[in-house]
């Protein structure tokens, strides 16, 4: 029996706030928790969606998917949250740190397939790669259990679209996830 996942992109997050990029693991995952109103975002939305205590919840290590996780993991009364670098933030090299309007930048070599060796940007291909072999070893871990990706907007449109039969590099074109929403990937 097939698995049943759903993704969710944490809650608005310090990094959001200052509107700065955070994608290197040595900053994310001890800095830029969840705001306030984050955490009322991943609360409300926790208390929204249909989880229970057999709900198997997988996390990205960074400090702002650790927190949003935990909330779910405390509203739904689950066990122990499954952190994996696997899930981590798409790594966004030259940009760390800089304003999120230099995400476009990296959007546009996406849609030319450029090379990202010159700013040591993570290429969707590789997370795609990453994320979808995290997947595969859950599939062989369990079956028919309902599965939530706690993970970071790029990392989970980039999942989408290889879901919709799309190239990694075309996941600009997938509806946006909004911070602390939750999507079915199985309608996908």
């Amino acid at each position: 029996m097939k698995n049943n996942y759903y993704i969710m992109r944490h809650g608005h997050s310090q990094a959001n706030e200052k509107g700065i990029i955070i994608s290197d693991p040595s900053v994310g995952t001890v800095q830029y928790g969840l705001t306030e109103s984050g955490i009322a975002q991943v609360r409300e939305a926790a208390l929204l969606f249909a989880g229970n205590k057999e709900t198997i919840i997988c996390s990205s290590d960074f400090q702002r998917t650790r927190e949003t996780s935990e909330i779910l993991r405390e509203t739904w009364k689950s066990g122990e949250v499954i952190h994996t670098p696997l899930l981590r933030e798409r790594f966004f090299g030259a940009f760390e740190g800089k304003s999120g309007d230099e995400y476009e930048k990296v959007w546009e070599l996406d849609k030319k397939k450029g090379s990202y060796n010159k700013e040591s940007i993570e290429s969707p291909e590789r997370v795609a790669f990453r994320v979808e072999s995290f997947m595969r070893g859950l599939d062989k871990k369990y079956s028919g259990k309902m599965i939530i990706l706690v993970s970071h907007g790029d990392c989970l449109q980039i999942l989408q679209s290889v879901r919709m039969n799309l190239s990694p590099s075309e996941h600009r074109s997938v509806p946006h996830l909004h911070v602390g929403e939750i999507r079915s990937l199985s309608t996908i």
